[in-house]
């Protein structure tokens, strides 16, 4: 929903929320007060405890980010865009329907852009280890870059080439702004890596026009000399090694200055480069120091490893979609509707904020990665690249749910990171009828998705909500359709992830299944216990409604197709307003920065037009 359909949001003060009882949309004072003091007591047990991380060997593991990734194709020749697609096989217990496959939208994307993403040194030197001396995570940053790119090229069979590098002017009088680097003896090749990383502007390039997603180019507002004895003679011209070669460059230099531990958290880091390219973000590296060892460490590289997963890292991080929709899915919490998202979002704000306007970006990522341990290395990597865009819109979009690119549960991105992004990724719990033969709204749009293709009506509900927040309330069993009454006496449906396909235009297709599966089990019951005393919140606290009213208008309104008649209180709501701005989604969808939805046909939105009408006469539907 675009952010000039949002209403005024509606401020309650909870001293006054009693008014809006008779408002069934707003919730009452108790369930706010309840809501607040179960985020305010998660979010400030993860503050307390993320003040007691440090930053050492094994902090960061990107293993949990692998839980089922599928790994980017080996052959790329001629292609500048992928396109690929989740199949997932649905189960239920005694259900008639078989465990049928079912397939998501497909997915297309560029992994490539016109410009490269701005870096630059930061002032301060933050996210240290306390098992080195040294800082270099902006060196390793430089070289999981390069890495990245290089390994894409080769996939389409594309050569790079190393741009002119000018001597940049050694500045005795600015030593804080300067630092001798000292990468001892090395090949002739391997010194011009080192100098094309560290020259300004973009070292080293595609021959192509398009360059690959983690592209980056150097503002040199830090001054780097190399140092090194060289064991060639003649001139330095030699080409850009391979993705391998430079891995093995990348390692010894870290043996040297006992920099393998931070190797996670610097190609975290630049596996969050596509994000920060598309909102134009400059990325703001932690000031290097560095100490030399006197031997070389001969412990087990954890370049060679993460270099073993790379193409699997690669899938998620190409598209900033699917980076977007893991990172911003962390907020969102099993068990509080819609209307209550506001109340959920505050207590976080209050955590958060500081931790963002006091430059403690460590701290931000131990929070968010205590918050979602499976997700926890692509925080960390956000973080460690300064304020950027991203961190920038943690507040924003606490209150508006607006994210800085466009955010949306995604189902194969939460099955790859065994991390849960909306109602829609858990099966739920118990009969689906209740007492009174009623069927929560929640199971209800769960199996009008699960069933869309039983009746041509259902076209609607193909795609998930693009709202992971799940509608309140229940519906009686004769106002529910066809294929959704089918099924309310069966056992729990659920849907598991079979594989990923990638397409190729030429008709060939790939098929990726994964090693292992995630249940999301421990997410079905992700109530936190309330202590008595944290009941109350603060005196004069006043609640903007802002998150909530966008969370019901987005989750009604994609039930709109099928309202029944006791719903008209919430689809006529002005939080709702079903009339306005419906909203469809492609069958197939472009990401990264070529979103739009299609507009509403003439005939669905007459079909809106007459329900309101007829209820409005007569106080019942026919349809």
């Amino acid at each position: 929903m675009s952010s000039s359909s949002i209403p005024i949001s509606t401020i309650t003060s909870l001293s006054s929320a009693s008014d809006v009882k008779d408002d069934p949309v707003t919730p009452s004072q108790d369930k706010i007060i309840q809501t607040l003091a179960r985020s305010r007591q998660l979010w400030q047990s993860l503050s307390g405890e993320a003040s007691l991380v440090d930053l050492q060997r094994g902090t960061v593991r990107l293993s949990g980010l692998n839980h089922g990734l599928p790994a980017i194709p080996d052959d790329l020749q001629g292609r500048t865009e992928l396109t690929g697609q989740a199949t997932w096989r649905m189960w239920s217990t005694g259900c008639t329907v078989p465990g049928e496959a079912r397939n998501e939208a497909k997915r297309r994307w560029k992994p490539a852009r016109l410009r490269p993403t701005l870096c630059m040194i930061s002032d301060h030197s933050s996210f240290n280890h306390l098992d080195s001396k040294s800082n270099g995570i902006a060196f390793l940053f430089f070289g999981w870059a390069y890495i990245l790119c290089m390994s894409l090229l080769e996939k389409q069979h594309v050569s790079m080439s190393y741009a002119n590098m000018p001597q940049v002017p050694w500045d005795e009088s600015d030593s804080d702004r300067c630092l001798t680097i000292d990468i001892r003896e090395v090949s002739g090749e391997e010194y011009c890596w080192w100098a094309s990383l560290l020259s300004p502007g973009q070292g080293w390039r595609s021959v192509t026009p398009e360059q690959p997603v983690w592209a980056i180019a150097y503002t040199a507002n830090f001054k780097f000399r190399l140092e090194a004895r060289i064991a060639t003679t003649g001139p330095l011209q030699f080409t850009p090694p391979s993705s391998k070669q430079a891995v093995a460059f990348l390692s010894r230099f870290a043996s040297m200055y006992n920099l393998d531990g931070q190797a996670p958290l610097a190609l975290a880091m630049a596996l969050t480069l596509p994000l920060h390219n598309e909102t134009s973000s400059m990325v703001k590296l932690p000031k290097p120091s560095l100490v030399k060892n006197g031997t070389r460490l001969s412990c087990a590289s954890s370049f060679d490893r993460e270099y073993s997963n790379l193409a699997h890292y690669m899938t998620l991080s190409s598209n900033p979609v699917f980076l977007s929709s893991a990172l911003w899915g962390i907020f969102w919490e099993p068990g509080i509707d819609c209307n209550l998202v506001s109340s959920w979002y505050d207590p976080i704000i209050e955590v958060v904020k500081p931790i963002i306007e006091c430059n403690t970006l460590e701290k931000l990522g131990h929070v968010f990665a205590l918050r979602r341990p499976q997700i926890a290395p692509l925080w960390y990597g956000i973080a460690a690249c300064g304020h950027t865009k991203t961190v920038l819109g943690i507040i924003p979009f606490l209150r508006t749910l607006h994210s800085p690119v466009p955010s949306r549960p995604i189902p194969e991105v939460a099955a790859w990171t065994d991390s849960p992004q909306s109602f829609m990724d858990l099966q739920g719990l118990g009969p689906y009828v209740h007492d009174n033969n009623r069927v929560a709204r929640t199971d209800v749009w769960r199996l009008r998705h699960q069933f869309w293709d039983i009746e041509p009506e259902g076209a609607h509900f193909r795609n998930p909500p693009t709202c992971p927040w799940p509608p309140f309330g229940f519906m009686a069993i004769e106002e529910l359709e066809i294929p959704v009454h089918t099924h309310i006496n069966c056992r729990r449906h659920h849907c598991v992830y079979s594989r990923w396909t990638w397409f190729f235009d030429d008709g060939t297709e790939i098929l990726d299944e994964p090693t292992k599966q995630g249940n999301g089990l421990e997410f079905e019951n992700g109530v936190h216990l309330i202590s008595p005393q944290d009941t109350t919140p603060a005196s004069g606290y006043i609640l903007d409604h802002m998150a909530s009213e966008r969370a019901v208008c987005d989750i009604f309104r994609w039930a709109a197709p099928e309202m029944e008649v006791s719903g008209k209180y919430i689809y006529t709501h002005p939080w709702v307003d079903a009339l306005l701005d419906l909203d469809m989604d492609n069958d197939e969808e472009t990401d990264s920065g070529s979103g739009g939805s299609l507009i509403p046909s003439n005939c669905f939105l007459q079909r809106i037009i007459d329900w309101v009408i007829e209820v409005n006469m007569h106080g019942k539907s026919t349809s």
